[in-house]
């Protein structure tokens, strides 16, 4: 059947507006149902994000496997049919529903299961609203609300509807003299180093009022504010409303281990990678965090040179304290000085049930008296 289906340009041409095309409408009936619950409860769940992940590869391994076999039975239904109406009406039905699906991700009212929440936040300087992705009415409302500008966190490289939102949010904007300030964020971590310069100059313009948005107003809009409030020197002054944020509390492990909770706002944790940071982390729900991995093991000065990028990158507050080299003076030192960080705090090692995070768990929680009583393990990070 395969090495059929090949043997034609035209079939290959078929084939691939079949797949293409009803592909991104089964993709998009896959995203906001299978997917969507496998992930809203694996998070509710308790998760490990490497679990959560395996999930929704599987499904879209599924949705892959079942679009290529749908695809090759239509070329074969389209080439087999007779007359001009049975051999452009697959294709149209094709067309059809990947316009559909399109039509769905240009209206993000639609993709949401839940009613979009705004939040506000008054820094030094100016005041940022932070939410979903405004329609015209909506920008309607923003310029009649006094509001300076609109940033909009969409990016071109999110195909194929986030440059069309753009594109029609620019446009309602000019009509109605709203400005648009364009700073484009990716949802992972290494891809926003120009935020900050950004940033930078909008505090140079004076006191405003901004609306900051992304597609659905999750994830990237709280990075943003946490890079806001580094830009700002932290200078928050006051919350005006609820923020749709993920933090710790909300699972129960990461990718590389278990989240152990020391106490209230002290989390322990393995490293976490770069997504578990852009959505558990830099979202502003953590104020600090203390790494125990040793800058003097050749395996660990990468992950903390990395950590510290990071860090400086989004104003997040690192320190390092290499435990499994430290003494027991050094350790009671330490604890000392992790229970005094700002809070939230996260803690973690590379791994969350070595011998040696065991051991620090046993001393924070025993306090200062085990953590000199404690003696330095030999086992490895």
């Amino acid at each position: 059947m395969i090495k059929e289906l090949f043997l034609s340009p035209r079939r290959i041409a078929l084939f691939l507006w079949h797949w293409l095309l009803g592909g991104f409408f089964l993709g998009t009936l896959t995203l906001t149902g299978p997917v969507r619950w496998a992930t809203g409860y694996a998070r509710s769940a308790g998760w490990s994000e490497s679990a959560e992940k395996l999930a929704v590869f599987s499904l879209i391994g599924a949705l892959a496997a079942v679009s290529l076999l749908l695809a090759a039975a239509l070329t074969r239904k389209t080439e087999s049919a007779s007359g001009p109406a049975g051999r452009w009406g697959l294709p149209a039905a094709s067309l059809a529903l990947f316009l559909t699906a399109l039509a769905l991700w240009l209206n993000p009212k639609l993709m949401t299961n839940s009613t979009p929440q705004s939040a506000a936040e008054v820094f030094s300087w100016s005041e940022f609203v932070f939410g979903p992705y405004p329609e015209e009415d909506r920008l309607a409302g923003l310029k009649a609300e006094g509001y300076t500008a609109v940033i909009s966190l969409l990016s071109p490289a999110v195909m194929p509807f986030e440059p069309v939102l753009l594109a029609r949010e620019k446009g309602a904007a000019k009509e109605i003299g709203m400005e648009i300030i364009h700073i484009p964020m990716l949802p992972w971590v290494s891809s926003n180093d120009h935020v900050k310069a950004r940033l930078k100059e909008i505090e140079r313009r004076g006191p405003g009022k901004y609306y900051v948005h992304c597609y659905l107003g999750k994830d990237r809009v709280n990075v943003f504010k946490t890079m806001l409030s580094s830009v700002s020197g932290g200078a928050r002054l006051k919350s005006l409303g609820p923020a749709d944020v993920r933090t710790l509390n909300d699972i129960k492990k990461l990718e590389r281990g278990a989240i152990t909770v020391l106490r209230k706002d002290v989390f322990f944790t393995p490293y976490p990678t770069d997504e578990e940071y852009f959505a558990y982390i830099l979202n502003g729900t953590v104020k600090s965090v203390a790494s125990l991995l040793n800058p003097d093991n050749p395996d660990d000065l990468p992950w903390i040179k990395k950590e510290e990028a990071i860090a400086g990158k989004y104003g997040l507050k690192i320190v390092n304290y290499p435990w499994k080299k430290l003494d027991a003076t050094g350790r009671a030192k330490a604890l000392r000085e992790i229970r005094a960080l700002e809070k939230p705090v996260v803690i973690h090692a590379f791994l969350a049930h070595t011998a040696d995070s065991l051991g620090f768990i046993a001393a924070y929680r025993g306090g200062p008296a085990a953590a000199t009583a404690a003696q330095p393990a030999s086992e490895g990070k």
